[in-house]
């Protein structure tokens, strides 16, 4: 019966210990967004950066329609070339992280159209996207600080041929 109490007691003890000293995790949206070295538009480009709450990303032309998240996205144009970059994030909150999961998944697209190119067409494979909001001021209106890291390779590759960095404040649409 001593042989039994002892085993017992010292299998909690060992049980006790583990548990208390399980790492704590940190919730993923526990982030900040450095607002020094935002990307720039290339030299004889022209860009935009927007956002519209409410949006949903439908079909392959990413029209925008009625939905239930806010999408980002940024345009860039220049030297014959047109990209877009799309991210649908929730609408709730003031912050939000899309991961390599939320790009496998269809939440980050990336349409580019060159008429002349003559390129294989590319998609969002994987990649991060943080974004927090910056508070409407009386000197300028709300946005939001994205920083997004995409991998982009053709259609059916496993590792990307190409990564897009971008780090910008996004305006709403619709203002």
């Amino acid at each position: 019966m001593k042989n039994a109490f002892k085993t017992t007691a010292f299998i909690l003890l060992v049980l006790s210990t583990l548990t208390a000293c399980k790492k704590k995790t940190d919730t993923p949206l526990d982030f900040t967004i450095d607002e020094q070295n935002l990307t720039e538009c290339p030299q004889g480009a022209s860009c935009s950066f927007m956002y519209a709450d409410n949006a949903a990303m439908s079909g392959n032309n990413l029209t925008l329609t009625k939905g239930q998240y806010r999408i980002f996205w940024v345009r860039s144009q220049g030297d014959g070339r047109t990209y877009w970059l799309y991210m649908q994030a929730p609408m709730q909150g003031d912050r939000f992280l899309l991961t390599d999961e939320d790009v496998k998944a269809g939440k980050v697209k990336y349409v580019s159209y060159c008429p002349a190119c003559f390129g294989i067409e590319f998609k969002a494979l994987k990649g991060t996207v943080k974004g927090v909001r910056v508070a409407k001021t009386n000197a300028s209106p709300e946005k939001w600080l994205i920083e997004a890291n995409i991998g982009i390779g053709a259609a059916g590759a496993t590792e990307p041929a190409s990564t897009i960095a971008i780090k910008q404040y996004y305006f709403s649409a619709t203002e």
